[in-house]
């Protein structure tokens, strides 16, 4: 994937291949999120639920400093992941129909595969090196999709 070599790009790209391993995601979408060009929430959600099924897009929110030994800084930074679901049959989008998943059962994928993990990802003085999955979150709802959010911390250090 194309970027600008930062770390948050780097964590971004280790992110979509951590989700994209998933299950469910075999053949849906799983991506850096591109941008938009909308105005506004109705019209994001349009834009969101016209991807394949299920759909992730992966993105660096900001980050958080912290203090380290001998005056140094290190960097929490935050990840969201927003992830569609849709399924036409009322209620399984959210708890699935045994043939496919549901939002549920990817929030446990998700903390499986990003939780306490090691990207081992360096690049500009800093080092990625561990990952706390913080939870996730519904953020919009009807009978035929979901919209979940995802946050995923990382911890950066200064590299040795």
């Amino acid at each position: 994937m194309a970027h600008d070599g930062s770390l948050a790009s780097l964590i971004e790209d280790w992110i979509v291949t951590q989700v994209a391993a998933l299950a469910p995601f075999a053949d849906g979408l799983v991506e850096p999120f591109r941008g938009t060009t909308v105005q506004s929430g109705e019209q994001l959600i349009d834009e969101m639920t016209a991807n394949r099924n299920p759909y992730a897009a992966v993105l660096f929110e900001g980050d958080t400093p912290r203090e380290l030994e001998e005056g140094q800084q290190g960097y929490e930074p935050t990840f969201g992941i927003y992830i569609v679901v849709q399924n036409e049959r009322e209620g399984t989008a959210r708890r699935g129909d045994g043939t496919t998943p549901g939002t549920n059962l990817i929030r446990d994928l998700m903390r499986n595969a990003l939780h306490d993990k090691e990207p081992a990802l360096g690049v500009n003085g800093y080092y990625a090196d561990r990952t706390e999955f913080k939870g996730v979150k519904v953020v919009f709802q009807r009978r035929d999709a979901f919209i979940l959010r995802a946050e995923v911390s990382v911890r950066e250090s200064p590299s040795a």
